[in-house]
Order: structure tokens, then C-alpha cells, then sequence
């Protein structure tokens, strides 16, 4: 008995009771303090204007123009178009957006729209937010400006067949054809008929990618060059496979006697249960 006093006095931190009447005696009054300091600041008049979550700061959506987007534009001196929208808690003083060339005063509401002078060649765009509190958040868009008329590619006609491996025709696949060029992309989509076959009449250019689909079926991509006006080219679709049932299982049961046969032979005097 008195070696197991001896550990208990050991083992007991010395300052254990001075802590314990600390916290027995100090809590009460933060829970008080707690308690009575909204009331003095509502008496003091101070007035904490209530933010809901998430709201607390300038939100700016640029929808247009995009980041890095190209712009071929024939008027001099160029303009383009920003718009978006701002998310505040407060109301708004001011937005402004500007560039290397310029600014424009786009007003002070939540959806903004208006034009800009910008200069030929590499450009940034800023939307500057300033709320009537004072606060102030700006974005950025890097564009692309170039002088000149859209180029008007040729027009093309592609015809021909879509059919499986061993030549049955594949009704309503997908053909789509696409011309990309820096500022945009002209795209034609139509559809195979119950024959296979399949016509795209005004596609743009002389070099397209091709691209057939059909659910059930792999599918196609090419990115080919044509040098006259009516082409002809036709695309065999391999179906995909899929293991007929109980296929896989029958292979796991051959793996697994495979291994036992292979242990069997390198522990001649292990036996295994057929």
C-alpha cells in the first residue's frame, strides 16, 4: 500500500490543483464577459452590417470576350464589346472597363455592356468594380486584334457510304465535318440514311476534319485535304465487341486450373481435389 501511494504522488502533476481551481474560478466570468459584450456594443451604437456567406467580397463574370479570344475586325479604330455581371452585397459606384487604348465608364449595375477601343495586335482588357464602401476588385482578358475581312473558304460537297466491316449499311450515324480557322470554327452535321449513304452539301474549305459516330460502333476520325469541289469518301465503322456471357468466367476457371496444375507439377507431393 504505501509503494502505491509512493507512484500515485509521483505521477500526479504538482500543479494540477493550482490549474483546476484557476479554471474552476475563471470560466464563470468569460461566460459572463461572453454573455454582456453584444449589449455594449449595441448600446455603443456601432452598427455590423449582416453579410450573408460567400457574399462578403466583389464578384466580377466577364462573358465576353473570352480569355485569349481573336478578334478580325475591318473598323478603324477597333472596338469590341465587354459584357458580364457583379456580384455585390452593396450597391455599386462604378464600373470601368479599359484597355491599351482607352477606358469606358460601363455605369454602376450588376450586368454591364459596353464597347472599348483596343489596338491592333496583343491587348489586355480590364473590368474594373468599385463599390460605393470604397472596396474595388478588377479581372483581366488578354485578346488578339488583327485588321482585315473574314477570309470566305470555298464551299464543298462530301458524299459517300457508311457501312460495317463486311459491307452492311449503318443507318443514322453521326458525320460531322469541321473547319478550323484562328477566329472561329464552321461545322456541318448530318446524318447516314437507311442505305448507308450520306451527303454534306456547303461544308467550308478544302480541309476538314471528319468525324462519324454511331452508338454500339467504334468511332471514326480523319483530317483530310481535298482539292475539288465534289468528293467522295466512304467510312467502315468496326462494331465494338463485347465478351459473350459466361465468356469471362470461363476464362478466370482456366486460369485458376492452369495455376494449380503449374503447383501441382513443382510439388509433386501436394494433391489438389477435382
Amino acid at each position: 500500500m504505501i509503494m502505491t501511494e509512493r507512484l500515485i504522488h509521483l505521477t500526479a502533476p504538482p500543479d494540477f490543483n493550482f490549474f483546476s481551481r484557476a479554471i474552476k474560478y475563471t470560466l464563470p466570468v468569460l461566460i459572463v464577459l461572453m454573455m454582456i459584450t453584444p449589449g455594449i456594443n449595441a448600446q455603443s451604437g456601432v452598427v455590423t452590417p449582416a453579410v450573408p456567406a460567400g457574399d462578403s467580397t466583389l464578384i466580377i463574370d466577364i462573358t465576353t470576350p473570352q480569355e485569349n479570344e481573336f478578334f478580325l475586325l475591318d473598323v478603324v479604330p477597333h472596338r469590341i464589346w465587354v459584357t458580364g455581371t457583379v456580384k455585390s452585397p452593396v450597391p455599386l459606384q462604378s464600373i470601368i472597363v479599359s484597355s491599351s487604348e482607352g477606358s469606358t465608364n460601363c455605369g454602376n449595375q450588376s450586368s454591364f455592356s459596353c464597347d472599348v477601343v483596343v489596338a491592333k495586335g496583343l491587348d489586355r482588357i480590364v473590368v474594373t468594380v468599385t463599390d460605393i464602401a470604397g472596396d474595388q476588385v478588377f479581372r483581366t482578358r488578354n485578346i488578339r486584334v488583327e485588321t482585315g475581312m473574314p477570309d470566305l473558304p470555298p464551299r464543298i460537297t462530301i458524299s459517300g457510304k457508311i457501312t460495317t466491316p463486311d459491307g452492311h449499311p449503318i443507318d443514322g450515324a453521326t458525320i460531322r465535318t469541321e473547319f478550323f480557322r484562328v477566329y472561329d470554327t464552321k461545322t456541318v452535321i448530318v446524318q447516314s440514311e437507311a442505305d448507308g449513304s450520306y451527303r454534306i452539301n456547303d461544308a467550308h474549305g478544302f480541309n476538314q476534319k471528319i468525324s462519324v459516330e454511331k452508338n454500339g460502333y467504334v468511332n471514326v476520325t480523319r483530317e483530310m485535304t481535298f482539292k475539288q469541289n465534289v468528293n467522295t469518301v466512304d467510312f467502315i465503322l468496326e462494331p465494338k465487341t463485347k465478351p459473350a456471357p459466361g465468356f469471362t468466367t470461363v476464362i478466370c476457371l482456366g486460369a485458376i486450373l492452369g495455376t494449380l496444375l503449374i503447383i501441382s507439377r513443382k510439388n509433386p507431393g501436394v494433391e489438389y481435389p477435382e
